[in-house]
């Protein structure tokens, strides 16, 4: 407080105020001096840096938990293998699903050839297989390139796809590495499928066409 003070008083002490003019309050946020809330609540965001994809997550359709931990996944605050290593918990941050790169977010989801043989697996069938993934690049970057080449109706159902296939990866990623269980590419595309069901069940209707198209194709799968 004594600094504050001082600070105050080091700005002030050259400050020579005339008894006859009236005291002016200006709010410095507005480009006017005026009082403006709108302009007030962006001056809480003032040097701040916006998500990509956050505008995006907010509208899709997925159970919290999943959007709450795909907010995660875009911050990269996702306990991966190179994370912990950095942290000290573990000697190795080989990725769990290949073991031949570093486990970071963007790799474990988008760079990984076994995630992206499961993307090309999920994709074929519903005729998108040229979103698959083919370098690794940011998570965000990739979603949100991909869903401008879609039609506007096509890209809600193709953003909950987005949440339901990460969420199945990390699912898996995870009974790797704590239960010491495997599933092969088929299972887990078939994960997916049960994941969607289950959804779908819970409201999520606009998986409903793709779980029929994959039902239709599981030589495919």
């Amino acid at each position: 407080m004594l600094l504050q003070y001082l600070r105050v008083w080091a700005i002030l002490r050259a400050v020579v105020l005339d008894p006859h003019v009236s005291d002016r309050f200006t709010w410095k946020w507005s480009p006017d001096g005026k009082y403006n809330v709108s302009l007030t609540y962006r001056a809480f965001f003032e040097g701040s840096t916006a998500l990509l994809g956050a505008k995006e997550l907010g509208k899709t359709k997925a159970p919290p938990k999943v959007k709450f931990f795909m907010w995660l996944v875009l911050h990269r605050r996702i306990w991966t293998a190179n994370r912990r290593l950095r942290h000290g918990l573990q000697d190795s941050d080989d990725c769990n699903l290949c073991s031949q790169a570093s486990e970071t977010c963007d790799h474990l989801f988008v760079g990984c050839v076994t995630t992206r043989q499961l993307w090309y697996r999920l994709l074929l069938p519903l005729g998108l297989q040229d979103l698959t993934p083919l370098t690794e690049e940011s998570l965000g970057i990739w979603w949100l390139r991909q869903r401008e080449r879609l039609s506007a109706d096509s890209r809600p159902p193709f953003d909950t796809l987005l949440l339901l296939i990460t969420w199945t990866i990390w699912k898996e990623r995870n009974n790797r590495v704590f239960n010491r269980i495997t599933s092969n590419l088929a299972a887990i595309a078939q994960e997916v499928i049960r994941e969607a069901q289950c959804w779908c069940e819970a409201g999520y209707s606009s998986l409903a066409h793709l779980i029929s198209l994959w039902s239709q194709n599981q030589v495919v799968l």
